[in-house]
Formats: structure tokens, sequence, C-alpha cells
């Protein structure tokens, strides 16, 4: 059985591969993509890696000023990029992680937030987080994906996140704001593009609500995806839309406090 000082070295080790990934994170994050559980245990021992990290000069940190409690954000300065170079250097190469940390936003860390919950203590590899996919690691053909809306425009559109599947791969919305309405209608286009291609690029499009004001996002789905055969909407349409609502799509609700995803009907 490791010592609790070989656990301590570990879960240290973990949690700067962590942030390298991140950019930055909270001390939730940390425990639930670290530790496996954002449970009181979970989150005491994240704490206590983050104060270490701390004192070895590994870290700078931030109160979260988005955030109602004003959570702690923690990143790699430069002597936690050094001490990473080889196994996980920062994407662009960067020296330190200040620039995310300052510029953090509660997209980014929403995003954050359900990759870690992905996580189970880092004994596998979800895929691709937010930053990384900005920073062009994620596949190239999925980073900034091009399609056609309604009206015959050139539209791009860029994953929150990428995870694996056991056939293939699943492209995230995180949804931690209201969509506008032209909004909404460039994601409807957006997935009956995806998904009328002979093969598509992605298996599955995951939405993950992080915000009670996002929360309606699977009945506005339903509704959209919808149609009765006098609709107006030609039977091919009808028909791929069906098929993306049936098995093409689906919606989760992340838990603030442990990290976990809950599923969500679609029409509900």
């Amino acid at each position: 059985m490791p010592s609790k000082q070989a656990i301590g070295r570990d879960y240290r080790a973990k949690t700067m591969m962590f942030l390298a990934r991140a950019g930055y994170a909270t001390t939730r994050q940390v425990a639930r993509a670290v530790m496996g559980a954002c449970d009181v245990s979970g989150r005491k021992m994240a704490g206590r890696t983050i104060r270490r990290l701390r004192q070895l000069g590994l870290l700078v940190e931030k109160r979260d000023g988005d955030s109602i409690a004003g959570e702690q954000l923690v990143a790699l300065n430069r002597s936690g990029v050094r001490a990473l170079a080889e196994t996980a250097p920062l994407p662009d190469g960067r020296p330190h992680a200040r620039d995310w940390l300052r510029h953090s936003h509660k997209h980014r860390t929403a995003c954050n937030s359900v990759f870690a919950s992905m996580l189970r203590g880092l004994d596998h590899d979800p895929g691709w987080t937010e930053l990384e996919i900005r920073a062009g690691v994620a596949p190239a053909h999925l980073s900034a994906y091009q399609f056609r809306d309604d009206d015959g425009n050139l539209q791009q559109k860029i994953p929150d996140l990428l995870l694996h599947s056991t056939t293939g791969l699943i492209w995230c919305e995180i949804e931690n704001s209201w969509r506008g309405a032209k909004d909404f209608r460039k994601l409807v286009a957006f997935l009956r593009n995806m998904f009328d291609a002979p093969s598509p690029a992605v298996e599955r499009v995951w939405f993950v609500t992080t915000a009670p004001v996002a929360k309606t996002i699977g009945k506005r789905l339903h509704a959209a995806l919808t149609h009765d055969a006098d609709s107006g909407y030609p039977r091919q349409v009808r028909e791929l839309d069906a098929r993306i609502l049936k098995s093409c799509i689906a919606v989760f609700h992340l838990d603030p406090e442990l990290l976990q995803l809950t599923p969500i009907d679609v029409d509900k």
C-alpha cells in the first residue's frame, strides 16, 4: 500500500497535469478530476494538495469575481510549467498560465467543471479541454467546423469540449447562459449539417446545462426538431430532425456541488 507521502506526491503531480490542460481550476474541479470525488473528503484533499503546491512556489491564485462565493482559482506559474515541461507542456508553449487566470470567465470555468466531471482520478483521457481546442490541439476538422446555415451563409462553430466515446467522438455544448434566437437557429442548422452527412464527424452532440437560465435547452431543441406532416417542412428534413432528436443528441445537467452529470429528457 502506498505511503501517505507517495499518495501526496501523486496527487500533486496529477493536479499540475490537470492545470496544464485546463489552464486554471477551482478546488472542486481538482477534487473531481484528481481525487475522483467532489465530496467533503475529496475537497479537503484537494485543498491540502493546492496549499502544498503553493508552498512549493508552483502556483498562482485569485478569487473568482464571477462566483457568488468567490471561489479560489489556481494556475501554474513559470516554475510549475518548467516542472512539467517534458510531460505536460502548456498549449502554445506558454511559459505560464497567468494570462488565462487573469482573464478567467464563466464559460471556460463551466467547461472545466464538465471536463473534470468526466475524469476519474486522471486514470483515463476523456478527450480535449476547451483550452486545448482553442489552442489547436484537438482534431483540426472539428476545432473550427464549417457549415451553411438556412440562408446559405458560411458559418463556423467550435466545440466547447470534445470527448471520446467507445465508437467515436462526442461534441459538447456547455450551456451556461441563455441562447438568443439567432444563435439557436445557427445551432439547429449545425445539427442538421453535421448529421445529414453520410459519415458524421462526431457520434453525438451533448448539451450540458450548468446554470438555471439554460435549463430549457432540451425543451427548445425538442420543439425545433419536432414537426407534423403539415408543418411545411419537406419529408427529408422531418425525417432528419426526428433522427437527430432520437439518437444524435443528449442533454445533461451538471450538479454544481458534486460536479456530476445527470441525464435529462430532451423534452423537459
